[in-house]
């Protein structure tokens, strides 16, 4: 199993993810941040590079 980073675009806590499986990318995950719990999507391209974007309005 391969992991990715991620930094929270709400409390920038950066955290590691579990990558789909490569035949499963690219991919986009809903996501509640494991620090803040705040909801964003996270983006994993075909070279399992992850970035994430917030869902969060009140934010």
């Amino acid at each position: 199993m391969e992991f990715s980073e991620v930094t929270c675009p709400s409390c920038f806590e950066a955290f590691s993810i579990a990558l789909p499986n490569a035949n499963e990318l690219p991919a986009e995950l809903d996501y509640d941040c494991e620090v803040c719990c705040r909801p964003m999507v996270i983006h994993i391209s075909e070279e399992g590079d992850a970035s994430a974007l917030s869902l969060d309005d009140s934010f």
